[in-house]
């Protein structure tokens, strides 16, 4: 005889949940695509001397793609319906064709939009006007196009970042490889929650007493931002300038966050993110022998 179970559907219905980490709506990505490329431009490779930093081409799995319009398309396909592309005016840049580039080659589901600024701002100033045109969005995550950042792990950072409440999160990881750039140049809280020293840019090393206890970690390039609460950082930031001028994100106005005790989030993915920007990393991590299979992240040596 089989017996009949006694609990209610409803209540099994209640018990197995689970949360679906997505994008939340109208989430903005804001590609970094105003570089020179001046360390690119180093190389023997008459291309690289020839094409904007972003529109040179890399493998990968669908063939040899510019790293913008690689970029544009993970982008997508993990869910971003809205892309902001922040551009240069300085001649060396070539933000025409980067922006020409950026409009032909969006997918048909985004939302595609270009921000080129006046006068050079840094990172943080294009992140900041960019997110001035944007003002219906509840997160902005900044992604340089020049690195190959595991975009499928942003619905989870995003996630994480949203239930903090600071205006800026760090992406970065304690698993750089061997030859990573900048490599444990930030300093994590014991739980790896908060960045609480960041050498970005400074020829200054940590000393080891105040290294007890702390994670240290590199920066993997990706900052997820609450737009209201980042541009009122800004803005005080902006204040104690003598003048206004060029804001780096990572080099001086995180740095200036957490030196006020502003609390910026760290979300480590424990994977290598390449970055692209100069000829003998273009080669290890953007081309391939066989011209046909993409560099993996996670196989950096």
């Amino acid at each position: 005889m089989t017996e009949r179970s006694t609990t209610d559907t409803t209540d099994t219905t209640r018990y197995y949940t689970s949360t679906l980490v997505s994008l939340p709506e109208r989430a903005v990505a804001l590609v970094l695509a105003g570089g020179r490329g001046t360390r690119l431009r180093t190389g023997a490779d008459p291309e690289l001397h020839r094409t904007p930093k972003v529109l040179v081409p890399i493998d990968t799995s669908t063939g040899r793609t510019p790293m913008l319009g690689h970029a544009l398309a993970q982008l997508a396909t993990i869910g971003f319906r809205r892309i902001a592309v922040l551009t240069s005016t300085d001649p060396a840049t070539g933000s025409d064709a980067v922006e020409a580039y950026a409009l032909t080659h969006s997918a048909r589901q985004v939302q595609l939009t270009l921000h080129r600024e006046d006068h050079p701002l840094g990172t943080a100033g294009a992140a900041y006007a960019a997110l001035a045109d944007l003002p219906d969005t509840p997160v902005g995550v900044v992604v340089p196009a020049d690195t190959l950042f595991p975009t499928a792990l942003l619905p989870s950072a995003v996630a994480e970042h949203r239930s903090r409440r600071a205006a800026v999160t760090w992406t970065v990881t304690t698993a750089p490889g061997h030859s990573a750039q900048n490599a444990g140049r930030l300093f994590l809280d014991p739980d790896g929650e908060f960045v609480v020293h960041a050498l970005e840019g400074v020829d200054a090393t940590l000393p080891a007493h105040s290294r007890q206890g702390l994670r240290q970690a590199t920066s993997t390039g990706a900052v997820i931002l609450t737009p209201t609460l980042f541009r009122a950082q800004f803005e005080e930031y902006a204040r104690r300038l003598a003048r206004p001028a060029e804001a780096d994100l990572y080099r001086q106005f995180m740095p200036w966050a957490i030196s006020q005790g502003h609390p910026v989030g760290a979300y480590d993915i424990r994977t290598p993110a390449p970055d692209l920007g100069t000829p003998d990393r273009l080669t290890a991590f953007g081309r391939t022998s066989n011209g046909d299979q993409p560099c993996s992240p996670t196989t950096q040596h």
